[in-house]
């Protein structure tokens, strides 16, 4: 099959192509930037460079599908955020073309961080209680605001987020219709991530991992694989609820009980895609819906992403070998030059922007819910 992965700036890119090519696809990455990481793996036959989603959606549009005939591409594997933009040009791409992922109404209500904690109450896996917060009356109204976490409800890399806020950092939240938050009760425990791929709410395939290096409160740098039978069900009946399709993350609360959490889903991959790929095969037959069986237990070891782990922990530094041993990147197939030059790239669009690298990173394909207009 002809395969397009997306999103090739996610350091998972480099794996999903990988993944894809050892199980005899022929396989292009995609995305807006010069230099995005999986556009040095060795295991693609190019790169498509498209237009930013989120500042030309119409060209974005055309332009895919014009890919799409010129490689006549049998599939498309969405990688982060563009996912949603993805979904919303399923009525542009040629016929025959298989976009691994849900429709735009069923990735939206999973990326609404208001409308998942309703989902995942009604399932049992809520937290005390959630507010969806459009005004500052609604702020005040809350008892023991003190006990609860706020996020926008559109967010990434926990940023904004506010744990426990102090009154003067709530004075200066001003959520409203277009841009509300969430009041979620905080919960105590322990941290479980999962990384799922499903097809038609079936899952086919589970990794469950800890975070063991966050990049400050955000994006996990260093992950090692757990298992635990109860989080699998969790993932598995939400797939089932929501019909699912394609990749599908969460990030879960353990309680001292022994309660699960749902606190957030990424309709999308994530870093467990890293510990999935050390199987390929399986992880190439589950991104095109061609398992038929579901695949967990996969024996799998840690990693992490080693220039950010350097980055951010300089004491890193002493740890070289182990880190270079576990490097995800590395396994994927990229040479250190090409994460240097896709970090140049992105630090010269945060300081262009005045902006934050994280936020740099998703500026151009983000989505907040907005109206997607040709």
């Amino acid at each position: 099959m002809n395969v397009l992965v997306t999103g090739a700036r996610a350091p998972i890119a480099a794996d999903l192509a990988r993944a894809l090519s050892l199980a005899g696809h022929r396989v292009w990455v995609s995305d807006s930037l010069r230099w995005p990481l999986g556009a040095a793996s060795p295991f693609v036959a190019g790169y498509v460079r498209l237009p930013a989603p989120r500042r030309d959606f119409g060209r974005f549009c055309t332009a895919l599908a014009g890919a799409c005939e010129r490689l006549a591409l049998d599939a498309i594997v969405p990688t982060s955020e563009e996912v949603f933009w993805l979904a919303g040009t399923r009525h542009r791409l040629p016929p025959g073309v298989d976009l691994r992922t849900s429709a735009l109404p069923v990735l939206a209500q999973l990326h609404h961080k208001g409308e998942f904690a309703r989902l995942a109450a009604s399932l049992g896996y809520g937290a005390a209680a959630n507010h969806v917060l459009t005004s500052r009356d609604e702020i005040a109204a809350l008892r023991e605001p003190e006990r609860y976490v706020f996020k926008p409800v559109y967010s990434r890399f926990a940023a904004r987020t506010l744990l426990a806020p102090t009154p003067r950092q709530l004075a200066r939240l001003a959520p409203t219709p277009v841009e509300p938050w969430l009041a979620q009760t905080r919960i105590a425990g322990h941290e479980l991530c999962a990384y799922n791929v499903a097809h038609d709410g079936r899952l086919l395939l589970h990794i469950a991992y800890a975070p063991l290096v966050r990049h400050g409160v955000g994006a996990s740098i260093s992950f090692g694989p757990v298992e635990h039978a109860g989080l699998r069900e969790l993932c598995s009946r939400i797939v089932v609820a929501t019909g699912f399709t394609g990749q599908i993350s969460f990030d879960v609360m353990e309680t001292d009980d022994g309660r699960l959490v749902a606190l957030e889903c990424n309709p999308r991959g994530t870093s467990g895609a890293h510990l999935a790929a050390q199987h390929p095969a399986v992880l190439a037959t589950a991104l095109l819906g061609q398992t038929t069986a579901p695949a967990d237990r996969l024996p799998t070891e840690p990693r992490l992403l080693r220039v950010p782990l350097l980055l951010s922990q300089p004491s890193a530094w002493l740890r070289w070998r182990e880190c270079r041993e576990r490097d995800a990147l590395r396994a994927a197939g990229l040479p250190l030059h090409a994460q240097l030059l896709a970090l140049t790239e992105m630090t010269w669009l945060a300081l262009r922007h005045r902006t934050s690298l994280a936020r740099a990173s998703t500026a151009d394909f983000e989505w907040n819910g907005e109206a997607m207009r040709e």
